[in-house]
């Protein structure tokens, strides 16, 4: 007699089989995985090589696209044009910083674990789309490069072969030197050219495009707080740290820190000196005088004052509340500053009285070469001075005994003044309150003052012979049209479609 078959054998069987051919196939699918990512890792590898090998390139590395405009692509060696300018320009700032601009900015940090290259770099990529896009517009509606731009265009280039001349040097080593080792002079030109373009478009839609006053009125009705002016007193009261004891090293030159707590201690030591004051000015008192008691330095009286001047002071969106009345006063904490202000507002407005035009010719004395405390400083100064103001009274004998015209003096002013507007014959335009030094404003909005009248001035930078040649816009509308202009710019640039590509941006430099 057989022996009965064992079904749970049979069953352990076919699992033993099936769990085996199942871990024969995980088995083969992990092979299968781990040669697929060893294949990816050897790729990465590679292509890293690759990228590495192309980056270390300079040749490869200046062909680089780093940023496109609308369509256009422009490379490592475009962007160093805007990337250079800027250091140029800013040369001065890292000086003081004390940083050598021919250091590797790339390992200097900037702000935030941004690199003083980062910076410039991303300097360099506004500067290239806002001129890209300015001058595809210029295009893009007609403009054709005048012969006044031309010529300023070939008298810098020429400049350029001068200088490589007096230095025996060649273009091509000037433009590599100044401009990093891809530029070429067709590159350099392309952009000189786009500047100025961009540039002279700008001027050209100032000075020519006309608002209507209702466009006027309605951009004034939507920036008040941008275009009013205030007059208001400020009083700071600093946290008070006496009787607080910080922590120091031991060093009695040092500065001490606090705690949080301390911190609020001597803030709200503070506000109890500020409330105290603005009682005072609440029951009559003036804020000058208490300030007097307090400390001048801490007080300033503001005047004519636009909203822009202070964005980063409390004090400021309380000045130009539409919600504010003349004479209301106010305490209020500045914690990033540290401090308690008292403000008392005495005037806020829309500035409707007129500009002016005028036209001067600044005759500074000449340089002594003496410093303060060299023996005849003194006498030479006193004589450098008598001899300006003599030349400044000879120029208007000169203009008074001639046209007396404005053309006239504007011609003068091309031959004799040494001021940067020369070349516009001395031409000053929509000249408003605060934008001059006192005594060349106060000569200028005389009640008396008529078109035509001429004068000497002196100021700090010189001698000055001034001609009136008569009022312009009211100022309100000369800043909404700044406004607008400036919204013009902005739509540009805004609509312009910018790519950037990191690694060519980061080829720049």
């Amino acid at each position: 007699m057989s022996a009965p078959k064992d079904n749970n054998a049979h069953k352990d069987a076919v699992i033993t089989k099936n769990t085996r051919e199942m871990r024969n196939r995980e088995d083969a699918k992990k092979n299968r995985n781990f040669y697929i990512k060893c294949g990816i890792a050897v790729a990465a590898l590679a292509i890293a090589f690759v990228l590495c090998f192309l980056y270390s390139n300079e040749g490869i590395r200046s062909n680089m696209t780093a940023v496109t405009v609308d369509g256009e692509k422009y490379t490592a060696t475009d962007l160093n044009y805007y990337y250079y300018t800027a250091l140029s320009q800013n040369s001065y700032v890292l000086s003081y910083m004390g940083i050598d601009a021919n250091q590797d900015l790339d390992s200097i940090e900037y702000a935030d674990g941004q690199s003083w290259g980062d910076y410039f770099r991303s300097m360099a990529v506004d500067a290239l789309v806002q001129t890209a896009s300015m001058y595809n517009e210029a295009m893009a509606n007609g403009y054709e490069i005048s012969d006044a731009t031309q010529q300023e265009i070939d008298n810098y280039s020429a400049s350029i072969d001068t200088y490589c001349e007096n230095n025996a040097m060649t273009r091509d080593q000037f433009l590599q030197t100044n401009y990093g080792a891809g530029m070429t002079n067709d590159i350099f030109m392309k952009h000189l050219t786009m500047m100025y373009v961009a540039s002279d478009y700008q001027t050209n839609y100032r000075n020519t495009h006309e608002y209507t006053d209702e466009e006027l009125q309605s951009y004034y009705d939507e920036h008040k707080q941008d275009i009013d002016l205030a007059s208001y007193e400020v009083l700071t009261v600093n946290a008070d740290y006496s009787g607080i004891e910080g922590i120091t090293e031991g060093s009695t030159d040092e500065e001490p820190t606090y705690t949080e707590e301390q911190d609020q201690q001597a803030m709200d030591a503070a506000k109890e000196t500020a409330n105290a004051f603005l009682d005072r000015v609440n029951a009559g008192e003036s804020l000058a005088d208490i300030a007097q008691e307090y400390g001048e330095n801490y007080y300033s009286n503001k005047v004519d004052t636009s909203y822009s001047s202070y964005t980063d002071y409390a004090f400021n969106d309380w000045v130009f509340d539409e919600s504010r009345t003349i004479g209301e006063a106010s305490m209020m904490i500045d914690e990033t500053h540290n401090c308690w202000y008292v403000v008392v507002l005495n005037d806020r407005y829309r500035p409707d009285y007129n500009t002016v035009d005028v036209r001067h010719i600044l005759v500074e004395p000449v340089d002594s070469g003496l410093s303060e405390g060299d023996e005849g400083y003194e006498e030479a100064q006193a004589l450098n001075d008598a001899q300006a103001a003599q030349k400044a009274q000879d120029i208007l004998d000169e203009y008074l005994a001639g046209e007396q015209t404005a053309e006239a003096f504007g011609e003068l002013a091309k031959e004799y003044s040494t001021d940067s507007n020369a070349s516009d014959g001395g031409l000053y335009t929509q000249v408003y309150r605060g934008e001059m030094l006192d005594a060349f404003e106060n000569w200028c909005f005389d009640e008396s003052r008529t078109p035509g009248d001429t004068g000497i001035v002196e100021t700090t930078h010189g001698y000055h012979v001034m001609y009136f040649q008569g009022e312009d816009i009211p100022y309100w509308q000369v800043r909404c049209i700044d406004g607008l202009y400036t919204q013009w710019q902005n739509d540009i640039y805004e609509s312009a479609t910018v790519r950037e590509h990191p690694l060519g941006i980061n080829a720049a430099g």
